[in-house]
């Protein structure tokens, strides 16, 4: 088995499973008795839904992580501020939202960082969102060349690259352009030294037992889609390393609670 990593970043396009699959694997790493936290980085908390579950959430907010992140810098919360208010400063996070995503990873590493229990579940708003978030260490050491900023960034690098700390699973549905994509994200993040990337087959139609037991008895064009999802996992299994079969839930709540069998290969 796979020893646990700090920071699980959950990723994919919009309307793959991130969410239900990251509050699934929360909920897993609960009842091995971990610190673990949920986080949906920029974006509207999942609140309801982790309070369901009893899950820990590390919320943070956008503005706040900046004015915290200056006010270190600056050895300053009054300084810190007085600059976020000017247009200046508001302008520049608008036009370089990969600046506030750098800081919002930056402020959930301090977290890992200053808690050697506690382990991290990313909900990344979109695959876009996840390779910006990363690049954006990167890029913005390229563009500052030295300083402050710089520095946090080695720090976060180096916590990012070392082995054990970092897992990212690629969540993605059973068509041939949707795998394609996925993989397309997944050279695009091992491009940036990040090993440790998976690529998840979700809502897999053949591995749905009910299914695939009474074929003969459902209608024709979900024996088309049942085959065409199985052709497409023989063409790409070699780089798909898990596969989640769809489930007959009928909310959010029963799907969480019913991808506890299938959850434990995502560490």
């Amino acid at each position: 088995m796979e020893p646990l990593k700090r920071l699980y970043i959950f990723t994919g396009k919009g309307g793959v499973g991130k969410t239900t699959t990251a509050l699934a694997f929360t909920k897993y790493l609960k009842s091995l008795d971990k610190k673990v936290q949920y986080n949906s980085f920029d974006q509207e908390s999942n609140k309801d839904l982790s309070d369901v579950f009893g899950l820990s959430r590390l919320d943070l907010n956008l503005d706040e992580s900046i004015e915290e992140y200056m006010g270190r810098v600056l050895n300053s919360k009054m300084i810190a501020s007085w600059i976020m208010k000017t247009p200046f400063f508001r302008s520049l996070f608008n036009m370089l939202p990969g600046l506030g995503h750098l800081i919002l990873l930056g402020h959930v590493i301090d977290r890992l960082e200053s808690d050697p229990d506690l382990i991290v579940v990313l909900d990344s708003p979109s695959s876009g969102h996840a390779l910006t978030m990363l690049q954006a260490t990167h890029n913005f050491k390229e563009i500052f060349g030295t300083g402050l900023l710089v520095k946090d960034i080695d720090r976060m690098h180096n916590f990012l690259l070392e082995k054990n700390n970092l897992k990212t699973n690629i969540l993605t549905l059973p068509s041939l352009m949707a795998v394609s994509e996925a993989i397309d994200l997944k050279e695009s993040i091992e491009k940036l030294n990040y090993k440790e990337i998976d690529i998840i087959l979700n809502n897999y139609l053949p591995e749905n037992e009910c299914l695939v037991s009474n074929t003969e008895e459902i209608p024709e064009f979900l024996q088309k889609k049942i085959k065409l999802e199985s052709e497409v996992y023989e063409t790409q299994k070699e780089i798909i390393t898990n596969k989640i079969p769809y489930l007959n839930s009928l909310s959010i709540i029963d799907t969480v609670d019913n991808l506890d069998e299938y959850i434990e290969g995502l560490r």
